[in-house]
């Protein structure tokens, strides 16, 4: 995949069109850069008289795509165990650039021949926005997808369980779309692990909670008809940070799903995967094979 690069601007003056340039966007395959000026967003007001609040409506919007950034880039990490909604492509912000709300407009992007890194950004930034792009590096917390990553590349695990599944709505009973659960075995009975982060979105979290409600209905109506058991599916999930909407919903989730499903800390999730690793298991899709599924 290409890097892309998009310059995001705000109009000062609606009579001459003029522009400031207060951010840039990349989007490469493993990530989204985008940072904006801080210091320009002060001075709109000034910049921008005949706009009334210019600068709180232009800094709510930007806060929104940097937060949306944040969140991609958390999706891109954990691929290999979450379906990512990737909302940050090419085709959508040149549509982006087609659309224009009078004062926030995204250029259209240009596709950029080089293998982009911060470093590169960096200077992107610097020859767009007029300054240096100072980089916090005071407390880089580590993601809840690079934290247990390492869990599910234990040695032998492959081998005893399929990693990131994918339930064939033909097969499944009550799953109507492709569906992903992040970790599914059996011994005796069927188990499953499904990674929840509860630092994302509240929409993408409620989709996964969904989903894994749906793959927990068809795995039970799957067992009925072959005469098997299932165990409730473990929810792996790190507690957001207090007073947030993710936590709001944290609390709620557990309240709704604890009957359903067992929610599991890294540490229990650590003890799991070693424990399947070191078992007799089977693969889900091995044991689907001697039904002739």
């Amino acid at each position: 995949m290409k890097t892309f690069f998009s310059l995001v601007s705000i109009q000062t003056n609606s009579f001459s069109l003029e522009k400031v340039v207060v951010g840039v966007l990349a989007i490469t395959e493993k990530k989204v850069f985008f940072e904006y000026s801080k210091a320009k967003i002060q001075l709109l007001d000034k910049l921008a008289p005949h706009h009334n609040g210019i600068s709180q409506f232009a800094l709510k919007t930007l806060q929104q795509i940097k937060s949306k950034v944040v969140e991609t880039n958390n999706l891109k990490e954990q691929q290999k165990l979450l379906a990512a909604y990737d909302v940050f492509t090419a085709d959508y912000i040149n549509y982006l650039s087609k659309y224009s709300n009078n004062v926030l407009s995204f250029a259209k992007p240009e596709a950029l021949p080089v293998t982009f890194t911060q470093k590169e950004f960096s200077q992107y930034y610097f020859n767009f926005v007029g300054e240096s792009l100072s980089i916090d590096i005071k407390k880089q917390n580590i993601s809840f997808a690079k934290k247990i990553k390492p869990y599910f590349e234990k040695e032998g695990l492959d081998e005893k369980a399929n990693l990131k599944y994918h339930f064939n709505p033909h097969t499944f009973q009550g799953i109507l779309k492709a569906t992903d659960v992040s970790l599914i075995t059996k011994n005796g009975a069927i188990n499953a692990i499904q990674v929840v982060d509860f630092s994302l979105g509240e929409q993408t979290i409620v989709n996964h909670l969904y989903e894994t409600k749906i793959i927990h209905e068809a795995l039970h109506k799957f067992v009925t008809n072959v005469n098997g058991e299932v165990n409730k599916i473990k929810i792996a999930f790190e507690e957001p940070e207090k007073n947030t909407k993710q936590h709001e919903l944290f609390d709620l989730s557990y309240k709704n799903y604890k009957d359903t499903f067992e929610f599991i800390t890294p540490d229990a999730l650590e003890k799991e995967t070693e424990k399947i690793a070191n078992s007799n298991n089977i693969k889900f899709s091995e044991y689907l094979q001697t039904l002739e599924i």
